[in-house]
């Protein structure tokens, strides 16, 4: 059983970890009733790129790190805390699902790169149990999960406003 663990591809484990978000992003969505939309925000919204990427980051960090330090289960909470999350604005807007265009150009790049560090988190734990840590393999996809989360407060901080005029 563990040989057949440790020889799980990313790739399998990325599957896997779609699902779990999936899951608990659905149980949240068809649990929270939708709230009235319409003129929620009168005031001028504003957003900061180092705010967005900064907290993005520490997320991903999170779901890389705390999978081999807490042998997956604190990858695990904090994804489904995520899937909650996202599950719940969207059951909370589904009256008024125009309010998906503030989410959606930048959730496009967002959400994949976020369960991509979780996924690296969760293989992380496979080198743990076969006592060998791949640091270039570590290496590798932390860049891509930083290069993907700079992209995505970019498309956050400047195309997401230009939509925000139109739906609210």
């Amino acid at each position: 059983m563990v040989l057949l663990l440790k020889k799980l591809s990313l790739v399998k484990i990325y599957a896997i970890v779609v699902i779990i978000f999936l899951l608990s992003l659905l149980l949240a969505f068809f649990y929270t009733n939708p709230v009235h939309t319409e003129g929620v925000t009168r005031h001028k919204v504003t957003v900061n790129f180092n705010y967005i990427f900064i907290n993005n980051l520490k997320v991903a960090l999170l779901l890389i790190f705390l999978g081999p330090l807490t042998l997956g289960l604190g990858t695990f909470i904090v994804l489904v805390i995520n899937g909650l999350i996202i599950g719940s604005f969207l059951g909370s807007i589904r009256e008024n699902l125009s309010l998906i265009s503030l989410l959606a150009p930048h959730g496009i790049i967002e959400v994949p790169v976020l369960l991509l560090a979780a996924s690296v988190g969760f293989k992380m734990v496979l080198h743990v149990f076969s006592m060998k840590m791949d640091f270039r393999f570590l290496f590798k996809y932390l860049l891509i999960v930083v290069f993907g989360l700079l992209i995505a407060a970019g498309i956050e901080t400047f195309v997401t406003p230009m939509f925000l005029k139109g739906v609210l």
